[in-house]
Parts: structure tokens; sequence; C-alpha cells
């Protein structure tokens, strides 16, 4: 489920740059996969009432932590590079969010 969807941009530009809020509940990231150009920014909300999460992304090109996302906490990303990255909880293993960026 996406909690919200926000186009921005300039009417002369080709294509807007989009905002997406990924919820974060349940051990589980939702939507648990996302198709995104360069440039989009990714919004990841904690939405438990009582867990604390941990977003990051190690990859070869470029590295994201949000560090530790008490209740509530949100952390943002704008993805500079394409490809398929894989954000992952450290604190919950088992949770995983695959991004695709074009």
């Amino acid at each position: 489920m996406i909690v919200a969807l926000l186009v921005a941009g300039s009417a002369q530009a080709g294509l807007a740059n989009v905002f997406r809020i990924v919820l974060q509940k349940g051990r589980h990231y939702d939507p648990t996969d996302l198709f995104l150009r360069r440039g989009d920014t990714i919004t990841l909300v904690n939405g438990d009432d009582n867990a604390v999460h941990h977003a990051f992304i190690e990859a070869d090109r470029f590295a994201f932590d949000a560090g530790d996302q008490e209740p509530g906490k949100q952390a943002t990303l704008t993805l500079k590079e394409p490809g398929d990255f894989i954000i992952q909880c450290g604190i919950h293993p088992k949770m995983k969010l695959t991004i695709h960026v074009q």
C-alpha cells in the first residue's frame, strides 16, 4: 500500500520528480517493491507504536543509513544513482524494500 504519492516540479520539466512515502510497520516495508527515476525521493515513516527501525542501503555506488528511527519518525532518501537497490532494516533482518531506479 502506498500511503501517499505527491508530484512536484515545474510544468516545463519533462517528467516531474516523485515523492513517495514508504511505511515501516509490523516488521515490513509497505510497499516492498518500487520503480522510480533518478531524482525521486522516498520518505520512510516508522508507523509502529513501539518498534524502532533502522533503514540502510549498502551498495557499490553509494550508501544510506537513516540511523535508529523511533515510532513516528521519518527519514528521507533522494535517489541519485540508477540501478536496483535493497533497503534493509538493521534491527529486523527480514525487512526489505527493493527499489529499481532508472
